[in-house]
């Protein structure tokens, strides 16, 4: 009854659990509740890589800006397992078969995080042999309007972003993010992780 958010949920199934499960022998994360979250004190996301449906809750390892624009910040499970975005958006993955290794993504830092803009996108991922590859895509915009946005009894007033991107052969990814509109923060996202990984889904599911 009185363990941490951390060792409640920690033991979500790793990299498809290294693909040494099965769904049905994956451990089931607890069902969070308000009354639970709120005797967290820091800072945490709920991350859910949709092609093996597993989720897991990072706590913040380290926040910090460099020499672009938006605020670079690192989530990190208790086995070493991380996702780095920027202002919101994807930038990194680090323990994951085929990770994206950086991201090249348009933050203003002026403000509200999200894409900035449209425009190009360009992403490195790990291949099989150790080397690397690069994907490059182009990217529209669009404002979907405002939602009202409830994360696990709580409501916040939101703008929906949507980016649709596409590669030469046509072939499409699409994104979606959801600024709170009081605070500017990233409350929930959909994004494009790279070819092995897929969608992973976020939240903020607690400041």
């Amino acid at each position: 009854e009185t363990a941490s958010l951390e060792g409640e949920i920690s033991s979500v199934v790793r990299d498809e659990v290294k693909r040494r499960f099965t769904r049905a022998q994956a451990p089931k994360p607890p069902t969070l509740t308000r009354a639970l979250l709120d005797t967290i004190e820091e800072p945490h996301i709920e991350v859910v890589i949709e092609e093996a449906d597993l989720r897991d809750y990072l706590p913040l390892q380290v926040r910090r800006t460099d020499e672009l624009p938006g605020q670079i910040e690192v989530w990190r499970t208790v086995d070493n397992i991380s996702f780095g975005f920027r202002d919101g958006m994807l930038i990194s993955t680090r323990g994951l078969r085929g990770g994206m290794l950086s991201a090249a993504v348009p933050a203003d830092g002026q403000g509200a995080m999200g894409p900035a803009s449209g425009g190009a996108r360009l992403y490195e991922f790990r291949g099989d042999d150790s080397g690397s590859y690069r994907v490059r895509l182009a990217c529209d915009l669009h404002d979907q309007g405002t939602v009202a946005l409830d994360i696990v009894g709580r409501s916040y007033p939101t703008r929906y972003l949507q980016e649709r991107c596409s590669d030469d052969s046509g072939s499409e990814v699409v994104n979606d993010y959801w600024i709170d509109a009081r605070g500017g923060r990233v409350r929930q996202s959909r994004q494009w992780a790279g070819p092995s990984i897929g969608y992973i889904r976020t939240r903020q599911v607690v400041d």
